[in-house]
């Protein structure tokens, strides 16, 4: 699973389950869908493509995905250009991540000719600056760049982007590696990169004042061995909706339900920005849940109150405790695999004490079909170290409007961080 040690990466494994049965990121504005799944499908409506709206799509992923291009990893395209220029970029395959700060993108999925054009950002100490993000399955290692990032008609200018797997700085500090092995190619990612849009403006705040947690790092520019650094906020990977001049108040992950128990080859919703911004993106009645200050809340399941729990679009299951459910592989790739489906039920819990119960479902994905990409029940027993915690992945999207608010963001729901549905 992918949630960064410190205030980022959502949690998501990649496992080698399902794949096959994609679809390209163009076209189409998306479907309202019908049916049953994890969400209630009621009264749902996903907005079409326009200003302040971009296209997202669950697929089997970018070609060179290899055994990673498995399922429920929402894609969306982004553009990148050279700072104040019109040198610029399309990557497809971007993965959406509300529990993660700030545009990655894998060095390989950018042309050789083009990486020059994004300045290297400077470390306090004079070298390049460069970052080593610790997921919960291994680490991207990649220099610190700045860009211009466009998405839908929304821009962020001179934005801290992370390049993962920069070939002009292949040597990776022994304290990055020992958080875990490198993703830095589209294969062993899944994705061209990832656009963290969680609720909170940058990844590391801590990191602005100590090296403890092995984040940042500074490097001899041309290569070398480099060394922990302090990073100061605005050179840090930043949520990039942050900067937005407009709309800039969190964001809408809308996706329709799943039809079928058996799963969907694909699923089309939309990534919405802005929260009371503009008529399509109205909380309506939507329940607030306010987080603490790395997002979480509290998930009461089976009368067991987990009080480091998030929901999470960058977690390809639902991710959780319960020892009655069977369960199949070695951790970490480990699934349940109940011998025919489980309804079951949640109550994630506010630190406003304002809770909302959530009904799921959980399949053994052993006996889902192997071509699909989209799954509403599909659940994993959390990693350890994390028993504490309620994942509620991308499988609670489908059929659900999930607001995201930034920190210190006034909407009509109040101020940031919370996630409201």
């Amino acid at each position: 699973m992918r949630r960064i040690f410190l205030f980022a990466f959502a949690q998501l494994i990649f496992l080698a389950a399902c794949g096959g049965g994609g679809s390209d990121l163009t076209g189409g504005t998306g479907s309202t869908g019908t049916g049953t799944g994890t969400g209630t499908g009621t009264g749902q409506t996903i907005a079409p493509v326009g200003a302040n709206v971009v296209q997202m799509i669950v697929n089997a992923g970018p070609s060179g995905a290899g055994s990673n291009a498995t399922f429920n990893i929402p894609y969306v395209s982004v553009t990148i250009c050279a700072p104040g220029t019109t040198n610029c970029q399309t990557i497809p395959y971007v993965e959406v991540d509300t529990g993660s700060y700030g545009l990655r993108i894998i060095a390989s999925a950018l042309p050789t000719s083009f990486l020059p054009a994004l300045p290297l950002e400077t470390s306090i100490v004079g070298g390049a600056l460069a970052e080593c993000a610790q997921f919960g399955d291994g680490i991207a290692w990649g220099s610190m760049r700045t860009a211009d990032m466009t998405i839908a008609s929304e821009t962020a200018t001179s934005l801290p982007v992370q390049i993962i797997g920069d070939p002009n700085y292949p040597e990776i500090p022994s304290d990055c590696t020992s958080h875990g092995s490198p993703e830095d190619t589209v294969a062993l990612f899944g994705a061209n990169g990832i656009i963290g849009v969680g609720p909170f403006l940058t990844d590391c705040p801590a990191c602005a004042g100590t090296t403890q947690y092995n984040i940042y790092f500074s490097c001899p520019v041309g290569g070398g061995a480099c060394n922990d650094v302090e990073a100061p906020v605005t050179q840090q990977a930043t949520n990039p909706v942050s900067k937005f001049t407009t709309d800039n108040t969190g964001v809408i992950v809308e996706l329709p339900p799943v039809a079928d128990p058996a799963g969907a080859a694909t699923a089309t919703g939309a990534l919405v920005f802005g929260i009371g911004t503009a008529s399509n993106n109205a909380l309506g009645s939507a329940s607030v849940l306010t987080t603490d200050d790395t997002g979480d809340f509290t998930i009461t399941y089976k009368g067991v109150a987990y009080a480091q729990s998030f929901i999470d679009s960058g977690s390809n299951y639902t991710f959780f405790n319960d020892g009655s459910i069977a369960s199949c592989g070695t951790a970490p790739n480990q699934y349940f695999c109940p011998s025919s489906e489980l309804s079951l039920s949640a109550t994630p819990t506010g630190l406003n004490n304002v809770e909302k119960a959530v009904s799921f479902n959980v399949s053994n994905i052993a006996n889902l079909s192997g071509s699909f990409s989209a799954f509403d029940n599909v659940a994993a027993p959390e990693l350890a170290g994390s028993s504490q915690s309620f994942d509620f992945g991308l499988p609670f999207f489908y059929g659900r409007n999930v607001f995201v608010a930034i920190e210190g963001a006034s909407t009509s729901g109040g101020v940031g961080p919370f996630i409201a549905f």
